[in-house]
């Protein structure tokens, strides 16, 4: 998988999380001092610790929905341990694309669908197009924030 595709799948997860948080979806971890205790907890891995932490509480969040199915915060494997290892030899500033997260929504959203599905298959998931995979994730995001409807993609 190539760095950027790496990179914007932890951006949209990132993005996902802190609009559903704004859109009153589920709970901020942040607001219970997640960032800060995973800091002091983990002084090296502080970073790699939170968004560990942040996957977790995604993954029940969209389990309840989804099932065992694969979703934007469950990949494949192989997928799932090359983003731990980007993750582990690059820094990723958490705070700056929480602080974007609805305009880096919007910017991806750019593929027409259809939103009158509760919880949305959007194909199989496939390195090889997950920029398109992630335009309609966020199509999909965005449409369930902005209508409080549990709109969820998931993948085959």
């Amino acid at each position: 998988m190539e760095q950027k595709d790496i990179e914007n799948i932890v951006h949209m997860r990132i993005a996902v999380y802190q609009a559903g948080v704004k859109a009153d979806f589920w709970k901020d971890i942040n607001a219970n001092g997640a960032t800060a205790m995973m800091d002091y907890i983990f002084p090296k891995s502080g970073e790699m610790a939170y968004y560990n932490l942040l996957m977790e509480q995604m993954k029940v969040e969209h389990k309840m929905l989804t099932g065992g199915v694969y979703s934007l915060f469950k990949l494949p494997v192989q997928v799932e341990k090359e983003i731990v290892d980007y993750l582990r030899s690059h820094s990723f500033d958490f705070q700056k694309i929480s602080q974007d997260a609805d305009t880096y929504l919007e910017q991806m959203d750019t593929i027409a669908t259809d939103h009158r599905f509760d919880i949305v298959c959007i194909g199989s998931f496939s390195a090889n197009d997950t920029d398109n995979q992630l335009r309609l994730c966020a199509s999909h995001y965005r449409y369930a924030f902005s209508n409080n409807v549990k709109s969820f993609p998931y993948f085959e």
